[in-house]
């Protein structure tokens, strides 16, 4: 199911560009091809901020989390999906600057992203009022066309649907909530990944509308996806300005 919050407004900021990459299948045929749809015009819709976590919903993102830090970096280990990226001093230097100011939000912003199967982000923007936040969370469909040699004609596989929504959150006493994703302060943590020149890796896992949860890393400063389809960039970014939500810096700002 694709799941959209959007609501759309003069364009008014501009957005930093995060390089991303998907490995391929390589077992594919060339009669089965991975392809992105290119999606509809997004329609508007407004949808209630989610309750606060209870304390069994934080106890089940707290185990997600030490699980999915495992998986990640016993995967990784394997040469199995891509090493978790670095807590960068941009992403620290940032959060240091925003938290000076909207102390509440600065465990949350950022660019986070999962690449263990189907790559997912999740991207939270710093808004002009203080206690709020912008989320933008994101996940291409993946599909295959399949050609049937009978007829000549390619039917559509579908693997893994697209997840859009951008939404506002409230952030207070360490718990954000928006219409779309939950998460909590104790949903964080700094590990190291790699033996002799370890570095430190920032996770945090969140549970969307539907109950699932994700662990993801911060990788950046806030950005917009790279794989988003530029046909949805201006309505995204869009939307992102009508919320009043940024990707400046304080400092930048001022």
């Amino acid at each position: 199911m694709l799941r959209v919050a959007i609501s759309l407004s003069l364009l008014s900021i501009s957005f930093l560009a995060c390089d991303l990459s998907y490995a391929s299948d390589p077992s594919n045929s060339t009669q089965e091809l991975e392809t992105v749809a290119d999606p509809s015009p997004l329609p508007i819709v407004t949808e209630p901020v989610l309750p606060r976590l209870s304390e069994s919903e934080i106890e089940t993102l707290q185990t997600q989390l030490t699980v999915g830090i495992d998986t990640w970096f016993g995967l990784a280990g394997l040469d199995k999906t891509p090493a978790p990226p670095p807590f960068s001093e941009a992403l620290q230097a940032y959060r240091e600057q925003w938290g000076a100011i909207n102390p509440d939000i600065a465990t949350f912003v950022g660019f986070w992203q999962n690449d263990e199967a189907y790559p997912y982000s999740v991207t939270i923007f710093p808004s002009n009022t203080p206690g709020q936040v912008c989320v933008l969370e994101f996940k291409p469909e993946w599909s295959l066309q399949i050609l049937n040699e009978a007829t000549g004609e390619y039917g559509k596989d579908m693997i893994s649907e697209q997840i859009l929504s951008v939404s506002i959150a409230t952030v207070q006493d360490g718990h954000l909530r928006s219409s779309q994703v939950r998460s909590v302060g104790s949903a964080t943590a700094l590990a190291r990944y790699g033996v002799g020149e370890a570095y430190p890796v920032l996770f945090m896992s969140i549970m969307d509308d539907q109950g699932t949860t994700r662990t993801v890393a911060a990788i950046s400063p806030p950005a917009l996806p790279a794989e988003l389809p530029e046909s949805l960039v201006p309505q995204v970014s869009q939307a992102l300005s009508d919320y009043g939500c940024t990707v400046a810096s304080p400092t930048s700002r001022s």
